[in-house]
């Protein structure tokens, strides 16, 4: 299953995919934002799903264990990230896991802010 998400995060050229009791939605906006929105608009459709994200840092890590997301795919995750979500029980699968100084460079270059 977290094959097919990971194709849609690719192909459909979007931040983050969430699969909710069966069903897919895709998501576009920059960075955390989109992330935090549905944790405070739709808790609901983040409890015990499954994202596939673009990239994957210790706050986003924090939001989907708070939401008790049961599996995550990361193209890009912090070091701090994966500990957090393993260190919840959250599965855990990325392209690449880089240490936090390199995963704020990438962050900015996303157009992200770090400040």
């Amino acid at each position: 299953m977290m094959d097919r998400l990971i194709d849609t995060l690719n192909s459909e050229q979007c931040n983050l995919v969430v699969l909710h009791d069966g069903k897919m939605n895709t998501f576009d906006g920059v960075g955390v934002r989109t992330l935090y929105h549905l944790q405070q608009e739709e808790p609901e459709l983040l409890y015990h799903s499954k994202l596939a994200a673009k990239a994957v840092g210790r706050t986003a890590a924090k939001m989907m264990t708070s939401c008790e997301v049961d599996e995550v795919y990361a193209d890009v995750i912090s070091d701090y990230a994966f500990d957090t979500l393993k260190d919840a029980g959250v599965r855990v699968s990325y392209g690449s896991k880089v240490d936090h100084a390199r995963f704020l460079k990438l962050w900015e270059e996303m157009g992200e802010e770090t400040n």
